[in-house]
């Protein structure tokens, strides 16, 4: 076990530094990027950090509770010469490529780890001076153990969060190939798309409301939830993700499986939406020429949400692609908090106890095996 620790904490640490010279820093307004030398984000550096990535990442074994049902259907497929289960084409594609080049199993989980580090920063080539918070929050929110686990939806997250930033751009045709990219994946990307056109206006302005809204959608997410099955089962099932409603059941038993320290993290995540809500003013005005608000506007609806469907597996698992924006509304805020030029030592106050809570987050769930994630064991040494 202590090896996982240390493992995990230089990958963490090692991502970072490897990752500096593609950060771009910014004025004193954080406002605009800014820099005195010639800058190139895909450089050398970031591409042997995309390649270590994806070797040690891929080259795991064991690691995920997802990971052994991959492993089989492709075994399976290796005996047969038949995909075993109706699944998104993209990933069987991918698998009877493999197959065909007679691939040992690892280059399958060695590819899904390279398609997902190169699409996380491709994404962040947007808030490339918020790249080492970026990675940061990456390990301590458990969205790297997520993209061990959940593997073929955090790609399609990370797929929408670079198509979302070239619709930005009003690259449309571009994002939509994305999208569709990231749909041959996993279908229910579809909702996170659909969300796209809402994103123009800043819905969230009062904090005050904010923290209201929160706070009444927490008291009352039991009778809010029982309402919401009611509604989204047809489009679950429509989507082609009826065994998950057929087998509530059983979702509600995985569920309770992974809610170990589940309150502790409902009070942390109670408290850094209150952070956030906080200075999402400040957040919106320094930030405003990157899009902020449309990013919060994202992440605010997951957080609303996620109180609604926090028990509920099927549902959570589609909120996951508002709610990861959650870290990257933290990287703004810690990135604020710390490069201030008003009010300095409170803002590090609070910048450093979310980092501390976030650390002490991750090592929890290392210690508890968050998804199986933990011990760390390399296939060349089994």
């Amino acid at each position: 076990m202590a090896g996982t620790y240390v493992f995990y904490t230089l990958l963490m640490v090692g991502m970072i530094l490897l990752a500096l010279p593609s950060v771009q820093t910014s004025d004193g307004k954080q406002s605009v990027l800014i820099t005195s030398e010639p800058y190139q984000y895909w450089g050398a550096n970031l591409v042997l950090l995309v390649v270590l990535y994806s070797f040690i990442i891929g080259c795991r074994y064991y690691v995920g509770i997802d990971y052994e049902a991959y492993l089989e259907w492709y075994l399976e497929l290796q005996k047969t010469g038949v995909y075993p289960r109706e699944i998104e084409f993209g990933y069987e594609w991918l698998n009877y490529l493999l197959y065909y080049l007679r691939a040992h199993y690892a280059f399958l989980f060695i590819v899904l780890a390279f398609l997902q580090i190169l699409f996380f920063f491709q994404a962040l080539k947007k808030f490339s001076f918020l790249i080492p918070w970026y990675i940061f929050f990456f390990f301590t929110y458990l969205l790297m153990f997520s993209s061990m686990n959940i593997m073929r939806q955090t790609l399609a997250y990370f797929i929408f969060f670079y198509a979302l930033n070239l619709a930005m751009e009003k690259k449309y045709l571009r994002a939509l190939l994305y999208c569709f990219l990231g749909f041959s994946f996993h279908k229910s990307i579809l909702i996170a798309v659909a969300l796209y056109p809402f994103l123009g206006f800043d819905w969230f302005k009062n904090k005050y409301v904010q923290i209201g809204l929160l706070l009444f959608v927490t008291v009352f997410a039991s009778q809010i939830l029982t309402l919401a099955l009611q509604i989204v089962s047809p489009i679950v099932s429509l989507m082609g993700y009826s065994y998950y409603v057929e087998n509530l059941d059983y979702m509600y038993e995985i569920t309770e499986e992974g809610a170990v320290g589940a309150g502790t993290a409902r009070i942390l995540f109670f408290i850094l939406d209150m952070a956030i809500v906080w200075y999402s003013d400040e957040l919106k005005s320094n930030f405003k020429n990157v899009d902020f608000y449309k990013y919060y506007n994202i992440y605010f609806l997951g957080a609303f949400l996620d109180r609604i469907v926090y028990d509920n597996f099927i549902l959570a698992r589609t909120n996951d692609y508002l709610l990861n924006f959650r870290v990257l509304i933290l990287s703004f805020l810690c990135y604020y908090l710390f490069g201030s030029a008003t009010d300095r030592l409170p803002k590090a106050i609070v910048g450093g106890t979310i980092a501390v809570m976030m650390l002490a987050f991750f090592y929890r769930a290392i210690y508890n095996s968050a998804a199986q994630t933990s011990p760390f064991n390399f296939i060349l040494f089994e």
